[in-house]
């Protein structure tokens, strides 16, 4: 997601410190459900926490996240924008976007939200979770992996 080579930013996470780039700071203009406020995100990947990524918040409370690609759950996955969305993640109807889909914790069970993904636009680095008023997906689909 590296748009220009710029400054590295130790980004603490509760998975862990990884080092990130400032050019991958990603602008959520609404925040996330529950944390508005929190604008400003970082993806943080590495192999120790492969193959889910980090959606670490830079701006108070900072929240923190775990995130993984929906088609590695289902590789079926149709990945959906109005035109609206299209509009406000400034996308090209040929432009790649990253869609990730939150995973969620609950003791020893992990389930994912492929209703509400976050796409994120990485050409301008600007994202947001889609929030769909009708969706054939599960907001706790069982997280299990091939």
């Amino acid at each position: 997601m590296m748009t220009a080579p710029s400054s590295p930013l130790n980004v603490q996470t509760r998975f862990g410190t990884f080092t990130a780039d400032v050019a991958d700071i990603v602008t959520l203009e609404d925040g996330i459900p529950g944390f508005e406020r929190c604008r400003r995100f970082v993806l943080v990947s590495s192999d120790a926490i492969a193959p889910f990524t980090c959606v670490q918040g830079l701006d108070e409370p900072r929240p923190s996240f775990l995130a993984i690609p929906p088609r590695l759950l289902d590789p079926q996955y149709v990945e959906q924008l109005t035109p609206a969305d299209r509009v406000r993640l400034d996308a090209a109807d040929d432009g790649s976007l990253v869609w990730m889909a939150f995973v969620r914790l609950t003791g020893d069970a992990a389930s994912v939200n492929l209703r509400a993904p976050l796409v994120i636009n990485p050409r301008r680095m600007i994202g947001l979770q889609l929030m769909p008023a009708d969706s054939s997906y599960a907001l706790d689909h069982p997280m299990v992996l091939d």
